[in-house]
């Protein structure tokens, strides 16, 4: 378990370790795995509630609301009014496939 598999899933999360770059299924699916199925190494995912993390603005909704990404790939929605690229926010509320942020601090 743990291994992506195309056409299963819209997303994955790919291990960093040297010398790997596996894929593997995204964190909430039946077939996630903490750990990467090929070098053993843990992976990256969904934030927690209270974390801070650093964001990239990716889009804004029609109501306002910014659509933000963590490195991971993980996708932030935070209710701002910023003219920022990246931010720095802390972490509200996490779903399966997406999670809330209130801004720390705009990053130029």
């Amino acid at each position: 378990m743990g291994r992506y598999q195309p056409g299963q899933h819209d997303s994955f999360i790919k291990c960093d370790a040297p010398r790997c770059g596996a894929s593997n299924a995204p964190e909430g699916s039946a077939e996630y795995d903490a750990e990467c199925w090929r070098c053993g190494e843990p992976l990256g995912g969904k934030p927690e509630p209270g974390d801070e993390v650093t964001v990239d603005i990716v889009d804004e909704k029609a109501d306002g609301t910014l659509v933000c990404k963590t490195e991971d790939g993980f996708v932030l929605f935070l209710e701002a009014d910023i003219a920022a690229i990246e931010a720095t926010v802390r972490v509200t509320t996490v779903d399966e496939t997406y999670g809330e942020a209130e801004l720390v601090e705009a990053n130029p």
